[in-house]
């Protein structure tokens, strides 16, 4: 069975829901469970086997849940719509928090101690672990369910999870912090309970991670495909986006599907390099006075000149294939116009979709200047309008 390492970073926690939502569904099997900080939150809530409760609270997060601060306060925050009288009101909660030493946690002790059931962890057949800081001693601290002391999961929970600016309680007599300080995606803990086969859920959030110490572990990455966010932005729109793109990012490694922002089923590389061979002499001349080529034969423009300044633009790494250009071109276009981006498509089907949206909109599209050629922005322009033109092309070509 595999491991499963999640990853810190407070509301980008989301994430690893839809990832394991994805794997789950696909019929994956976790022996052992690894997190810190958000991690053990969710690892715990996940070891325990209570997934389902732990993606509906996700879900249905909202900022008020974990902080003492009105709903309406929150969103005036997030919107920036900032009175002098929401201002009196936060200043005074910030004095409260220097004279306390912190911002209170008790809301989010609370929705710990609602989410977790020790009794079941510990009877779980899933192997649970986490990683905090004891700042008394001045060292890490590792540890598997086994290890924490009877009634004291929901004590090491908030211990692992204390961020700097929240206020520390005392555990046993000693005070730690967040894991994140020493390791923020704990694999070496599930290595050493002897998984070789290892997922880890990253977040892309601050933290200092540790090096294997284990050889042989076959470690998966699944890497966020857009920024989560902030680590505080507990915002239930970016949360439930966040948990679409982890359940996406996740089948994009499950299922093999090509993209980078969009998942799309992959077809044959020689039937991406035949529509692109079908391609015609004036349309390639045409983007080749675009990009300021001309003088060699139109097959050759393309091929030689045309395809790796787009291969440069795009960051097409030596190892992709042609199909990977095109599907990097029609998602310079699908992101141009907004095309639904959380579903699988089918090559056939994303071609589609494209076209006939950037169809539609072709009568809004015009030259370009000289100027504009030779300028950076103009380049990213004439991306998105070569990437039209070709798609176009293709779909009519396809067509006839």
């Amino acid at each position: 069975m595999y491991g499963l390492a999640l990853e810190g970073g407070g509301a980008k926690g989301a994430y690893h829901m839809g990832v394991l939502k994805a794997f789950l569904e696909c019929g994956y099997k976790f022996g052992g469970i690894t997190g810190t900080s958000i991690g053990a939150l969710n690892a715990a809530i996940i070891a325990q086997g209570d997934f389902e409760t732990g993606y509906k609270l996700w879900e249905n997060l909202d900022p008020t849940q974990l902080f003492d601060i009105s709903k309406e306060d929150y969103e005036k925050l997030s919107n920036k719509e900032i009175s002098k009288e929401v201002i009196t009101k936060l200043f005074s909660k910030f004095r409260n928090v220097v004279k306390n030493k912190g911002i209170n946690r008790n809301k989010m002790r609370q929705v710990i101690s609602n989410n977790i059931d020790e009794e079941k962890l510990r009877k779980s057949m899933t192997d649970f672990g986490l990683v905090t800081v004891s700042l008394t001693d001045r060292k890490p601290v590792e540890v598997y369910k086994e290890d924490i002391p009877n009634g004291k999961v929901v004590d090491y929970l908030m211990a692992s999870s204390g961020l700097p600016g929240f206020k520390l309680e005392p555990l046993e007599g000693k005070y730690y912090i967040d894991g994140a300080f020493y390791d923020n995606c704990p694999i070496n803990l599930l290595a050493g309970k002897g998984y070789t086969d290892i997922i880890a859920v990253r977040t892309g959030a601050i933290g200092l991670t540790q090096k294997i110490k284990y050889n042989n572990l076959n470690v998966i990455e699944i890497i966020p495909s857009e920024n989560l966010g902030s680590m505080m932005n507990f915002n239930n729109k970016l949360i439930r986006r966040n948990l679409k793109m982890g359940y996406f990012d996740a089948m994009r490694y499950i299922k093999s599907l090509c993209g980078k922002k969009y998942y799309v089923i992959p077809t044959k590389d020689e039937i991406v390099f035949k529509m692109l061979s079908q391609l015609s002499d004036e349309l390639i001349i045409h983007i080749g006075e675009l990009w300021g080529i001309s003088d060699i034969s139109p097959k050759r423009m393309l091929f030689e000149r045309i395809i790796p300044i787009l291969a440069n633009r795009l960051k097409i790494q030596p190892c992709e294939t042609y199909q990977d250009l095109l599907i990097k071109l029609l998602e310079v276009t699908a992101q141009k116009y907004e095309i639904e981006r959380f579903r699988i498509y089918s090559f056939e089907d994303f071609l589609n979709q494209v076209s006939n949206i950037s169809i539609t909109n072709s009568t809004n599209r015009r030259k370009f200047s000289k100027t504009e050629i030779i300028n950076e922005l103009g380049k990213i322009n004439l991306l998105s309008e070569t990437a039209v033109k070709i798609i176009n092309s293709i779909k009519s070509t396809a067509n006839n």
